[in-house]
């Protein structure tokens, strides 16, 4: 009996080691798992444009960010068509381990992206612009913010110069405004027409290209009997030279200080418009910021998204970011030394970040960190060379010394 008793423990003993063995192994295979990205560390980023400097810009710098931490890149670009990036997010959903999508629009990709997420677990942040309905988050320019402030800037800058803004006209031009940024843009441009209906408010749009923005402004100003007072570009660099241009063309191009000058200003802040703030053809830029919003984009995925890949494996949880969040000015960019708060707004089911900007004029044009100077070392001008203009008057006296302190820098190695 003892004999059988002993017999009896010791396979009791060997069932219990094995199923604490399995269990075990079970669990180590579990979490092995949970840690492997199906897709390799893929990342594809995609573009609903790609055909000029700005655009390339923020593709260079995400893939900077993405590629210093042993990611895999790749982009497209849908060429302005909802279609198109919608079947692009469902094919590129079965093979990366996640989207970051730069929207055509703000609803024409909702369902995309739900597919995306839902049936390919496949997270998806909207990049650059957001989408109304829900993807993981989204850091964007403050598009809103920066028309509205520059509008009321523009009002300002005519009260000051001409006494009263009765009978004086502005222009805005912009681009598709089926694209969140330009659209928001404009909505902000339009408080000139909601609190000033005695200015002559005019607005063109161009489309996603230069040369339809070109196009408009032409027009529009060999339209109208009597120069403008300002005109403000919901964007710069190749698509501020059709404006330049068109004025120099009618003869209303002037240095800053003339009396006829016409007030300009415009959102991006590239390097060839900051050029023409040190020479005195502009007066402010409203700098977006596409290093710092990749650069704090990517680090937000990658603590809080990319953590691990649990969400490739069942129960298949697409993870979240904590709300609100707030997220630094990354090292090495200028958005002007704030705090950016990713939160929920009623117009989206996506936590938005909305970067701080800076408002640049000759007194600060010359900060190194800014975007439009710090790109030209890595990616160099985005107009060369320089489209040359023939301003009326003389340039003034603060200008060769902006123009002389940034050649000192450019030529300095770094």
């Amino acid at each position: 009996m003892k004999h059988f008793v002993k017999i009896v423990t010791f396979f009791l003993a060997i069932t219990l080691f094995l199923n604490i063995s399995l269990t075990s192994c079970t669990k180590s295979n579990s979490e092995v798992q949970s840690n492997e990205f199906k897709h390799g560390k893929t990342v594809w980023l995609l573009m609903p444009y790609a055909g000029e400097y700005w655009w390339n810009t923020i593709i260079k710098y995400f893939e900077l960010a993405v590629t210093k931490d042993g990611w895999n890149f790749n982009f497209d670009t849908a060429d302005g068509s909802e279609v198109t990036q919608s079947e692009q997010i469902i094919a590129y959903a079965k093979q990366a381990d996640i989207l970051f999508v730069f929207p055509t629009s703000s609803t024409g990709i909702n369902e995309a992206i739900r597919k995306a997420e839902e049936d390919y677990n496949c997270p998806v942040v909207s990049f650059k612009g957001f989408i109304t309905e829900e993807s993981r988050f989204s850091v964007i320019f403050d598009d809103y913010k920066a028309g509205e402030l520059m509008a009321k800037e523009a009002v300002a800058w005519i009260k000051e110069k001409y006494g009263t803004t009765e009978g004086q006209t502005i222009i805005t031009v912009n681009g598709d405004l089926r694209q969140s940024g330009w659209r928001l843009r404009q909505e902000g441009f339009d408080w000139i027409k909601e609190n000033h209906p005695e200015i002559n408010y005019i607005s063109v749009t161009g489309g996603l290209s230069p040369s339809g923005w070109a196009e408009a402004i032409d027009e529009s100003l060999s339209s109208i009997d009597k120069a403008p007072a300002a005109i403000l570009s919901g964007s710069d660099g190749s698509y501020l030279v059709g404006t330049i241009s068109a004025l120099e063309k009618y003869g209303m191009l002037y240095y800053v200080d003339h009396p006829n000058h016409i007030f300009i200003a415009s959102i991006d802040g590239k390097p060839s418009t900051l050029a023409w703030l040190r020479n005195g053809l502009i007066d402010s830029v409203y700098a977006q910021v596409p290093d710092a919003i990749s650069y704090s984009t990517w680090e937000i995925a990658k603590k809080y998204i990319l953590k691990d890949a649990s969400y490739q494996y069942a129960p298949y949880e697409m993870p979240k970011i904590p709300i609100p969040l707030i997220a630094n000015q990354p090292k090495g960019t200028y958005w002007g030394n704030e705090n950016m708060s990713i939160e929920t707004y009623d117009y989206s089911q996506t936590p938005i970040g909305k970067t701080p900007f800076p408002i640049v004029t000759k007194d600060n044009v010359n900060t190194w960190d800014l975007y439009g100077n710090s790109i030209v070392k890595l990616l160099g001008e985005d107009l060369h060379p320089l489209p040359a203009f023939s301003p009326k008057g003389e340039a003034p006296s603060w200008s060769k010394s902006l123009l002389d302190e940034y050649t000192d820098w450019l030529n300095t190695k770094e």
